[in-house]
């Protein structure tokens, strides 16, 4: 079979991801912020979401007078194409016209297409730190209004609970000074203990307020954040996904996990769940005794693997380069070679740190693509042919890919978490996954891996549930976090 007849037919298999077949008619979560202006949205939104309300270049909403706001406009940005928002900043002043514009936008939503839903409502409050109110009578007539109407989850979020912490090292510090400590001593005693102190005040101002009778029982959850608190951000998240109940369940809480781009945790674990519902698909094809059609088959179940991997870490790739052949055919090259032959002194394995020819195809892909892929193929190819009627092999293969590509990409979350801007490059891809290409983490994934299915184990290969389970522990056992690797670099780079 000719390379322009393969090639022509991995691409025409009529396939779908795991993903795509999942989330057909709604591929976007959209979301509902509420709250006053000042209490923290928009830090909020940008860290969870990568892109902000207001001041975001790239988010596409309407040009509105000074003072307009219309919360039926979709608010979507390139940052972040999974998610649609929309702004409420109508409870200002809790007004009866405010409050029926929020009412009439949540009930035009109910009964419609799930695409066309609010999946969730972010009811955004801040914590008084100086004995103000956390709900004003607005607030409560807006609960009120909600109780037995409302079936969308509503989480009221308590945004910067760091002033709070603040201001009770503020008066511990004092008192212990009144008391006559030493300042310094005074100081540290007050950091030590503002932390518990904060978490009673915030327990007497916000949560006994919020189960009170004063606030009706129309929402779901509540949390407190900080955005300089991770763990705090990451409970939100966390309890986002756990609103995500019903019908639609499995449907949501892909979009979720798409749509947040915050919580590493619950990208690694869904990565690893969309390859486990293609790895039976890939090796029952793989079954098939025709060479060619075997190969083929082979080439499109990594594709779609891929296809669902990268959509769910959700990077801000405006040049798809992680979506594109060259890379995809670049990982083959690079992670599936040793994999073919289960001996771990093959010599392509051997060769890994004294010969790095596989990542030449991703530094040329810029100058000369065409020629990357066409070279990149033809070695994938080459290997599937190596391992043509060997379902072991193949169940490595698919399970390496997994691995690998989930780990290259926690790889390159890490590379760029700490800057400003969240946009990929091509030499970003390049050094996430030289990083974990030239890494113990990804010998002992390999050779984990190879010890789990030998060529003989047939029966092991197509125990999907098992393998899946294999390869969860694998991935968390090796979890590559390369943050001290990248920072010796920039510092031998300066």
């Amino acid at each position: 079979m000719s390379k322009s007849s393969w090639s022509l037919s991995d691409e025409s298999m009529d396939l779908r991801s795991y993903i795509e077949d999942l989330t057909q008619g709604c591929d976007t979560f959209r979301i509902l912020v509420c709250g006053k202006a000042g209490v923290g949205k928009s830090s909020l939104v940008s860290e969870v979401f990568d892109f902000e309300l207001e001041n975001d270049e790239d988010a596409r909403v309407s040009h509105f007078k000074p003072g307009e706001h219309d919360i039926n406009q979709e608010i979507t940005s390139s940052r972040n194409k999974s998610l649609i928002l929309h702004d409420s900043r109508g409870l200002e002043s809790g007004s009866t016209e405010s409050l029926e514009t929020i009412r009439a936008f949540l009930e035009s939503r109910r009964g419609v297409p799930l695409s066309e839903q609010v999946h969730v409502i972010w009811y955004c409050v801040q914590i008084p730190v100086a004995g103000e109110r956390p709900f004003e009578a607005g607030d409560q007539a807006f609960f009120q209004d909600l109780l037995g109407k409302n079936n969308v989850p509503l989480i009221v979020v308590f945004t910067k609970f760091d002033k709070l912490q603040f201001r009770q090292r503020q008066l511990a510090r004092q008192k212990y000074i009144d008391a006559g400590m030493p300042k310094a001593e005074a100081l540290e005693r007050a950091k030590s203990a503002s932390l518990k102190m904060a978490e009673e005040e915030f327990k007497r101002t916000c949560v006994n307020v919020l189960d009170s009778d004063f606030v009706s029982k129309s929402w779901t959850g509540y949390c407190k954040v900080s955005i300089k608190d991770t763990e705090s951000v990451a409970e939100l998240i966390k309890l986002t996904k756990s609103t995500l109940s019903g019908p639609d369940s499995q449907h949501l809480n892909m979009l979720w996990a798409t749509a947040q781009k915050n919580d590493l945790d619950l990208k690694v674990k869904t990565s690893l769940k969309a390859g486990q519902n293609l790895y039976l698909v890939g090796l029952a094809a793989t079954a098939i005794p025709l060479r060619g059609i075997r190969r083929v088959t082979t080439l499109t179940i990594l594709r779609l693997i891929h296809k669902d991997v990268v959509k769910i870490w959700n990077f801000t790739d405006p040049d798809e380069i992680l979506s594109g052949a060259n890379f995809r055919n670049f990982l083959r090259q690079l992670f599936l070679e040793p994999l073919v032959s289960p001996d771990l002194n093959h010599p392509r394995s051997s060769q890994r740190h004294s010969d790095q020819r596989g990542l030449g195809p991703l530094t040329g892909m810029a100058t000369n693509p065409a020629h990357a892929a066409g070279s990149a193929v033809q070695g994938a190819v080459q290997i599937l042919d190596e391992v043509a009627l060997s379902t072991p092999a193949t169940a490595r293969i698919l399970m390496a890919y997994i691995a690998d590509l989930t780990l290259g990409m926690e790889s390159l979350f890490w590379l760029i978490k700490p800057r400003p801007s969240k946009v990929i490059t091509r030499a970003d891809v390049e050094r996430a996954y030289k990083t974990y290409f030239s890494s113990q983490t990804m010998q002992y994934v390999h050779s984990e891996i190879r010890d789990y299915i030998g060529d003989e184990e047939l029966w092991k290969a197509f125990q999907r549930n098992q393998a899946a389970e294999k390869v969860r522990k694998i991935v968390e056992k090796n979890r590559f976090n390369p943050t001290a690797i990248f920072q010796q670099q920039q510092l031998q780079h300066a």
